[in-house]
């Protein structure tokens, strides 16, 4: 059976938990292929500022770029290419054409805060259907653990399977990292890779 990963989000910028989280997930599954799917428009997230999809697809490029000679790890514009809102479903739809149950698993990196939302998702009966979610923790010491875990036991009780990456959380966000950007703070290159930190200053994204 081949295994099929796939890490989408809003990547606003991606940034090294996102690139650990990856790197991580391709590792422990075993997995044949990783797929990065920026998001056009994420219907839980605000697209915030005037980063442009383009911009957010060229970063993600930029940073799983190097890891191409030692895993096959492709970001994908699936997502970008769609007008409207990226749901989840249609993507992992759309992969399962390409990739039937009889002959691959498709897994799902899911960040452990909206993964406790997944009943909200848009037709996340027939997503959990479809794929295996494997849940990376987001908070600073696992803190969401307990409720992730009492979450899944309901999911498998339904006859759902899920995995843990068991990662170490990242101890910065987007959102913070935007706001240093935006005051010009230096010494980024800890929580952002250099190709990637480049790129934004060049570009001067994020500046107010």
């Amino acid at each position: 059976m081949k295994k099929i990963g796939v890490f989408g989000g809003t990547f606003n910028p991606v940034h090294r938990g996102h690139e650990i989280s990856a790197v991580g997930f391709y590792d422990k599954f075993a997995l044949d292929k990783l797929l990065i799917v920026p998001a056009n428009i994420p219907p839980h997230k605000q697209n915030y500022g005037d980063v442009s999809a383009a911009d957010r697809l060229e970063m993600c490029r930029l940073c799983f770029g190097k890891y191409q000679n030692s895993r096959r790890i492709e970001v994908s514009d699936a997502e970008i290419k769609k007008d409207g809102v990226s749901y989840t479903f249609d993507t992992i739809e759309a992969l399962c054409k390409i990739y039937p149950k009889e002959t691959s698993v498709i897994y799902f990196l899911v960040g452990s805060d909206m993964f406790l939302y997944l009943e909200q998702w848009h037709k996340y009966r027939e997503l959990l259907e479809m794929c295996v979610f494997a849940v990376a923790f987001r908070q600073s010491g696992n803190a969401d653990a307990g409720a992730v875990q009492k979450f899944r036991e309901s999911l498998l009780q339904r006859g759902y399977k899920t995995e843990l990456l068991e990662n170490t959380a990242f101890q910065i966000s987007s959102t913070e990292l935007r706001e240093k950007l935006k005051r010009g703070v230096c010494g980024l290159r800890e929580y952002i890779s250099p190709e990637v930190l480049d790129y934004i200053k060049e570009r001067k994204i994020y500046v107010l």
